[in-house]
């Protein structure tokens, strides 16, 4: 059912499909990365529409085992129930840091985001340029952005940095004079990032049986307050879990593979991943590679806890976190209410070990070895080398049932014309027309990146006329808008551990090339909406010129729009409190400084031979909405695209208690000290905590109200 939808829904780019009829354009001969001619005549577009989600359900992954044909069900989950508690309590798990005190819910509590407001600030330390990179503020005007002014505080005149806590005031981020001219003086801005804070400095020295993991301390020299360590803050917004499990890859910038090794975030890249198996009576574990595709959720799940940022200690492996865990009761810090849709039966005193869980969801093989195997020179058991597979796909499978469909959207989409006032219906088309939303946020999950490109993997790279008129391949579902010059976060640009550009876009330069990749990608020619050719049939043998034009630096993955209201802050920076703030910037078509053919969206790439004057999308041009017409459309996505279960937390968005950090006790310019101990060797601040109660399916409770969003925290 869900591919017959999918074959019939192809999101197309209309103002883009526009420009097939312009004439050739292309660069200087001489030029390596010389944009390819435009085809005359392209077919005529279909005209994109909106789909419920209802019913939708993401595909169970599968792929090859040591070079068999695996699948999710036969060869891995003994029971799909026990996995999804399994996911859903490592989820929630605060123990899972090595500070005993940090799960991966602590940055995906709210909607699936991260709703703190203290200590929150990252100094942009993606920037390419080293120097300013660790800055905070910035105390200095940038020479690639015209007009540029210092920012010697936050918008509010606060010294910003380091638990400061944010204001209204503070939002958005970059300023005009004239709020309609994205070219005008320059009032305010600030490279910095509203991120998510994390854990403290520390290397890893061992696994500890209490809740927290033997590291050392280390002297933090940007995430402190007057000598004092505080929780370090990541480069980018935290996106939202809710049906991230659609997405073909996770992350900002996509490096979380669509194909999950069992191992780490990096699918196929990474030489070393693999898990260990048992085939005979013999007790021994030998190791294989693993290939489970449409598995992206379960790459995303194993990055944060092993990142000396986000959950670990520098240098903690996954097994040293199975060593810990696997023996330790589920949630014991953690409340969970009787009635939670999932953990509910296990939520007496007598709660199992994940030992025990483990062992009720997988299949005996991935656990039965009788003999250690050796991991990075280390011994293990079976099930700890093999902890980040149980731990990657009992998450995928949690995140699964994470689906908000229940929008008033989708229930206007399937007859029900009394679901949306005509006030959001006008927004509705706007989203539709003249504000172009549906060019980046198509699909039922109003996300270019998500399952159709699971469905029709030839289509993940696109060609199509950019915003400076010369046509270029792009990753879909991946786009530069303009938010930050992209010479302070590449994104999709970056390249992996290994050297392998994150961009499927440069992989396809590789492969034109004669060069091998690591990643199974498929190319159909006859679908990029710029034509290579005005044949008709088309030739699907063409290619498009050797070392072409990318537009992939600064290209950040579309996030979905649903339950948009309680997700902010919004954009990967986290530059915008509210969605009128969002209107603003899209109706003046940006942020980025200079004209269409060279702007801050550009960047000089030499190691990728790529010299491009602007990476800009097309769609982003000026609006010219009115303040109705912003009003509804703000409205419709406010109203029109929020699950109430999602805002009421009610199954299978309940959940266990959870206390939080909100920063550190004191403010940006003191704060509390933790007591000497020989455990505590650097000087280390107290945490400011916040706690969650526990959630059953039934929801919050009615006084307390739904979720709010971002910007009624502040």
């Amino acid at each position: 059912m869900m591919f017959n939808y999918l074959d019939l829904y192809r999101i197309t780019r209309l103002p883009c499909a526009m420009a097939g009829v312009l004439l050739t354009i292309g660069l200087p001969a001489a030029s390596a990365w010389a944009a390819d001619p435009v085809a005359v005549d392209p077919p005529v577009p279909d005209v994109p529409t909106l789909q419920s989600l209802r019913g939708m359900l993401p595909p169970d992954p599968s792929g090859t085992e040591g070079g068999r044909k695996v699948d999710l069900m036969t060869d891995y989950v003994l029971n799909r129930s026990a996995a999804v508690l399994l996911g859903k309590a490592l989820f929630w798990d605060m123990e899972i840091g090595s500070d005993g005190s940090t799960a991966c819910a602590s940055c995906h509590f709210h909607a699936g985001v991260d709703h703190r407001t203290t200590n929150q600030i990252n100094p942009g330390q993606a920037n390419t340029n080293a120097n300013v990179s660790s800055i905070f503020n910035k105390p200095f005007t940038a020479s690639n952005i015209p007009g540029d002014v210092p920012s010697y505080t936050t918008k509010s005149g606060g010294k910003g940095g380091p638990n400061y806590l944010l204001k209204k005031a503070d939002f958005p981020t970059h300023v005009l004079a004239d709020p309609m001219d994205r070219n005008s003086a320059i009032v305010y801005s600030t490279d910095d990032v509203i991120g998510s804070q994390g854990v403290f400095d520390a290397n890893f020295v061992k696994p500890h049986q209490a809740r927290f993991d033997k590291c050392i301390q280390q002297p933090d020299g940007i995430f402190q307050v007057g000598g004092i360590n505080v929780r370090r803050s990541t480069g980018r917004n935290a996106p939202t879990v809710i049906n991230a499990a659609f997405n073909v890859r996770n992350f900002w910038d996509g490096r979380a593979n669509n194909v999950f090794n069992g191992f780490s975030p990096f699918g196929n890249r990474d030489p070393d991943a693999g898990i260990f198996v048992t085939s005979d009576r013999s007790g021994v574990a030998t190791k294989v590679r693993l290939a489970l595709k449409d598995a992206s959720a379960a790459s995303q799940a194993v990055g944060p806890p092993g990142s000396p940022v986000e959950m670990s200690c520098g240098g903690r492996t996954f097994a040293d976190i199975g060593r810990r865990m696997l023996d330790t009761l589920m949630l014991k810090q953690q409340r969970i209410s009787s009635t939670d849709s999932v953990l509910g039966p296990v939520s007496g005193a007598r709660r199992p070990t994940y030992r025990e869980l483990i062992k009720n969801a997988f299949q005996p093989r991935l656990w039965n070895a009788t003999q250690q195997v050796s991991l990075g020179g280390a011994p293990y058991t079976q099930m700890e080398a093999n902890f980040p597979l149980f731990f990657g796909l009992a998450i995928q499978l949690y995140e699964s049932t994470l689906i908000s469909d229940q929008a008033p959207l989708d229930a206007y989409l399937q007859g029900d014309h009394t679901a949306m006032n005509d006030q959001q219906v006008q927004g509705m088309n706007l989203f539709l027309g003249k504000g172009k939303c549906i060019s980046c946020h198509g699909g039922a999950e109003l996300t270019n990146a998500g399952s159709r490109l699971l469905f029709h993997p030839r289509e993940r790279i696109e060609r199509m006329v950019m915003a400076d008129n010369l046509t270029t391949l792009y990753d879909n579902g991946f786009y530069n808008t303009g938010v930050r010059p992209t010479s302070e976060d590449l994104a999709l640009g970056g390249s992996d551990a290994w050297g392998n550009p994150l961009s499927f876009t440069r992989e396809y330069n590789t492969v034109l090339q004669g060069g091998q990749i690591p990643d199974p990608l498929e190319v159909d020619v006859c679908t990029f909406e710029a034509r290579l050719s005005s044949a008709i049939p088309c030739d699907a043998t063409l290619k498009p010129n050797v070392g072409f034009r990318d537009a992939v630096d600064g290209a950040f993955k579309t996030p979905t729009l649903r339950n948009i209201a309680l997700t902010g802050p919004y954009f990967h920076n986290g530059s915008r409190a509210t969605l009128r703030q969002v209107m603003e910037f899209y109706n003046r078509g940006g942020d980025r400084r200079g004209e269409d053919a060279s702007n801050t969206s550009g960047f000089d790439h030499p190691a990728v031979n790529q010299h491009n004057g602007s990476n800009l999308d097309p769609d982003m041009t000026r609006l010219n909405l009115t303040p109705d017409e912003v009003d509804a459309l703000v409205k419709f996505m406010e109203v029109g695209l929020t699950d109430p279960r999602v805002a009421w937390e009610r199954a299978p968005f309940d959940h266990p208690s959870l206390v939080l950090a909100q920063g550190e006790k004191g403010d940006e310019n003191s704060v509390g000290q933790k007591p000497a101990s020989p455990k505590i060797t650097t000087r280390q601040a107290q945490d400011a905590e916040i706690q969650l109660k526990p959630v059953g399916a039934e929801g919050r409770p009615s006084l307390e109200g739904p979720l709010q969003p971002f910007n009624n925290d502040l």
